[in-house]
């Protein structure tokens, strides 16, 4: 039995000022006040010295850390991330991967998450097949021809069961029947609305087959202008209209992918609950320059493809906490709540992460009032 006293525990919905955490092997077995916790004698003490003790965070869209994809050496992404507080997350899969690819990178990281730091892994977050042609790193993209069965069957049915998001454009021809054959294969599957140009009427179209969530709110492109005043609605707006939906946020140091007035508009829009924070970090593919007459801005956390897109970050979901919390009104329980449990909701997992509670996985981490991450638990067991 291992005991973490002397610290401030993020629950779901509110701080447990002066708390213990009782745990044992990978489970928590009891949380509460220091004065309603009875600690066994021969527990092994774990003095936070005032700490906060929050679930370990849930990070669902991560490429790689900024030297490696997840499929080359996924040591080295479980390892940095881990260090951050990042104890569940999904390596994402872009357009630039061939199906081939694909497959072999599932089975490699399905492997790798059975032990040690790949533990953290717990399914795929999938950029492809269909998203929009264009975007970032367009120019080594292998999914831009026609949605057609013979393309697509052998991708879904070697790693459907792995995937737990696939973000589609909903502007493209047979998308529909992409979709429903996804939910053949794996019923109930998640969809999201990734890079698009669609309306806010073909996200409506195919929102029933399993769209829960948006893929970096504000980053999906904009819809057909209407006249030349102004664009029409697009999955940004039906995002925010729709209540059961999921935004997720890129949240950088500089507020380049969204600003701060964007972040905190969307936020009270949609409420704590529905928002995700994720890195969707990615390798260093070039060494851009800063050209801000170009749109190109630098950024600690930011990166670039050779072209000077924006593409993705060098962000960790730690980071993503503190920049929220440095740039709106919400606190330290609200972000992690955005870090943790919502996306533990959305996949599906809630059951065993994403909080603390009793029975759930003891994934923990120690972070300071600044969250900066201090100690780190992996299923009971301390790795950082």
């Amino acid at each position: 039995m291992k005991a973490i006293v002397n610290t401030n525990v993020i629950l779901e919905d509110c701080i447990l000022f002066d708390g213990v955490v009782l745990f044992e092997n990978d489970r928590i077995v009891s949380v509460g006040k220091k004065s309603q916790i009875e600690i066994p004698k021969d527990a092994e003490i774990i003095d936070a010295e005032g700490l906060f003790t929050a679930p370990g965070l849930v990070d669902i869209h991560n490429h790689g850390s900024e030297n490696n994809f997840f499929t080359d050496n996924p040591e080295e992404c479980c390892a940095y991330f881990l260090k951050h507080g990042q104890t569940t997350v999904l390596p994402t899969f872009y357009q630039t991967y061939t199906a081939e690819e694909m497959i072999e990178g599932c089975k490699k990281l399905k492997e790798f998450s059975l032990s040690g730091n790949g533990r953290i892994i717990k399914g795929l977050y999938m950029e492809a097949p269909y998203m929009r042609s264009s975007g970032s790193n367009k120019a080594s993209f292998k999914w831009g021809d026609e949605i057609h069965i013979s393309r697509y069957k052998e991708l879904v049915d070697n790693i459907a069961d792995y995937v737990k998001v696939w973000a589609i454009d909903p502007a493209r021809t047979n998308i529909e029947e992409f979709m429903n054959y996804v939910n053949k294969v794996k019923p109930n599957s998640v969809f999201s609305f990734g890079h698009s140009g669609a309306t806010s009427e073909q996200c409506e179209k195919v929102v029933d087959l399993g769209v829960k969530l948006q893929t970096h709110h504000g980053d999906s492109g904009k819809p057909p202008k209407i006249n030349q005043a102004r664009h029409g609605a697009g999955c940004d707006e039906y995002t925010l209209c729709n209540p059961d939906m999921y935004a997720e946020l890129i949240c950088d140091q500089n507020g380049i992918h969204l600003s701060p007035y964007t972040i905190r508009s969307v936020i009270k829009s949609k409420g704590v609950e529905k928002i995700i924070l994720i890195t969707d970090s990615y390798p260093k593919t070039g060494d851009y320059k800063n050209d801000e007459s170009k749109g190109v801005m630098w950024g600690p956390d930011l990166n670039y493809d050779p072209e000077g897109w924006l593409a993705g970050s060098h962000l960790t979901l730690d980071g993503a906490c503190r920049n929220v919390m440095s740039y709106t009104p919400y606190g330290i329980c609200n972000v992690v709540r955005m870090a943790s449990l919502n996306p533990a909701k959305l996949i599906g997992i809630d059951k065993d992460y994403g909080s603390i509670k009793q029975g759930k996985v003891a994934d923990l981490i120690l972070v300071d009032n600044a969250f900066n991450v201090k100690k780190v638990f992996l299923q009971g067991e301390q790795v950082m």
